[in-house]
């Protein structure tokens, strides 16, 4: 290579003199010096755009991971914002992310290939010019064409090998960019293991779902699984406030199918359903109506705050709590954003979840992954706090207590009593039999059930 050089250079200088090799080395030392310089860095850019990449991915495998208890807590709304949010940020990064990479190849073309034309002709001019000898003569007009194709040829090839030296580089920084996620992969699980560190309601027929004030009603309601299997057969009950229903059977009976149906995650084969409606109110608030705690506890992505007023944002909280508690005489002095704080601060001491405020550091905007960070059972308590703080005329509760101590579970269930909240519970635990006021319970493997009273 080297000796290729010194013979190119070599035979530039016999054909237009010391300025021409000047002229020649001069532009493609600025030239595509200045090229390098304003080349953006496309690896660092190709990072970024892989990581937001990976997290929009991840987000989408978290909502189907935790599908079912988002619908139960109504949450479509709020996880559709976040992803929208992180989607946008992709898009718009990507967007800047290919101007880059337009506005340089533009610039990379006139650089390495429109503008070394007028260098050649500028150098074959120059040539020509000082070229001696008797142009008259066939031998000399032959070795003049002969000199000037190869300078021309030799000339236009050598910017095109080096704006291809240019491009390799581009890409090489690209491809450095996604060997840098790896190896930051690879760090993590480095560290890892050395222990651093809805479903469409458009299908369901309207009329087998009426709007009910202050009572659930099932009217004759079979439910039916996706797979055709019969799990409850004109089922009929109704729970009026005040009056709250324990739900028991074995594993697989369809206890948690009835929330299902309830939820409207499932359709009614036949039969009715009556319930409120789950909606924001100008006196009680978003989930005045019917709110669900499911059996499988859901971490949101966020703070401490908002692990316990999800599906809400911390502004429609705000306002909902002080619509609710701002004239009360311990709130009423209080500044704006403390009334939603000190609000959630007794809820979490109802709960028995209060250290975590002095555990993470950062206290309520303290953003960890909860999934990992809590236990089964204060995943649990904080799926209570949530149904304490939306405050609702009814709570579906599936299960959502069996991690939890005996001790723990009866305050939280004589909690909800004196809240006035009407609980009906999927459980099969006989502690929590003096805390409902019916049982509805499978007789038989035919989907029949029986509603009876139970006797305190």
């Amino acid at each position: 290579m080297l000796l290729f050089n010194l013979r190119f250079t070599w035979r530039m200088k016999l054909l237009t003199g010391r300025r021409g090799v000047t002229i020649l080395y001069a532009y493609m030392l600025l030239g595509l010096g200045f090229l390098r310089t304003v080349t953006p860095d496309f690896g660092d850019l190709a990072s970024q755009e892989q990581q937001l990449e990976g997290t929009f991915r991840f987000m989408h495998e978290r909502l189907r991971t935790h599908a079912e208890s988002v619908a139960f807590f109504g949450g479509g709304a709020r996880e559709k914002a976040m992803i929208e949010s992180r989607f946008k940020e992709l898009l718009r990064h990507s967007t800047f992310l290919l101007k880059k990479k337009w506005l340089y190849g533009i610039l990379d073309d006139f650089v390495t290939k429109q503008l070394p034309h007028n260098v050649t002709w500028g150098l074959s001019l120059l040539y020509a010019v000082e070229h001696k000898g008797d142009r008259a003569m066939i031998s000399t007009q032959g070795e003049l064409a002969h000199a000037l194709r190869y300078l021309a040829s030799v000339v236009s090839q050598s910017f095109f090998a080096f704006g291809d030296i240019l491009e390799l580089h581009k890409k090489f920084v690209e491809l450095s960019g996604g060997v840098n996620r790896i190896f930051e992969l690879e760090e993590l699980l480095d560290a890892a293991q050395s222990g651093d560190g809805l479903t469409d309601r458009l299908s369901m027929p309207s009329e087998r779902y009426l709007h009910s004030k202050d009572a659930i009603s099932f009217i004759e309601a079979d439910i039916i699984t996706p797979s055709q299997k019969l799990l409850a057969w004109q089922l009929t009950c109704e729970i009026v406030q005040g009056k709250s229903l324990l739900v028991t059977g074995p594993n697989g009976s369809g206890k948690s199918s009835i929330f299902r149906v309830l939820r409207g995650l499932w359709p009614i084969a036949n039969g009715g359903l009556a319930k409120p409606l789950q909606q924001f109110s100008e006196e009680k608030g978003y989930g005045c109506g019917i709110f669900y705690v499911p059996q499988r506890p859901y971490t949101c992505l966020g703070t401490l705050r908002d692990q316990i007023i999800y599906p809400l944002s911390r502004e429609e909280a705000t306002i909902r709590t002080l619509r609710l508690f701002g004239k009360d005489s311990v709130y009423e002095h209080a500044d704006t954003s403390e009334v939603l704080d000190s609000r959630l601060r007794i809820i979490l001491e109802n709960v028995r979840l209060n250290y975590l405020l002095e555990r993470e550091q950062g206290g309520w905007d303290s953003n960890q992954n909860w999934e990992d960070m809590l236990s089964l059972g204060e995943q649990q308590r904080l799926g209570m706090a949530r149904l304490f703080f939306h405050s609702p005329e009814f709570g579906i509760l599936d299960e959502c207590t069996n991690a939890t101590s005996v001790d723990v579970e009866e305050q939280l269930y004589r909690l909800a009593t004196e809240m006035g909240i009407t609980v009906v519970t999927s459980s099969q635990r006989p502690a929590l039999i003096p805390f409902h006021s019916m049982e509805l319970r499978l007789i038989d493997g035919e989907g029949n059930w029986e509603l009876r009273t139970i006797k305190q």
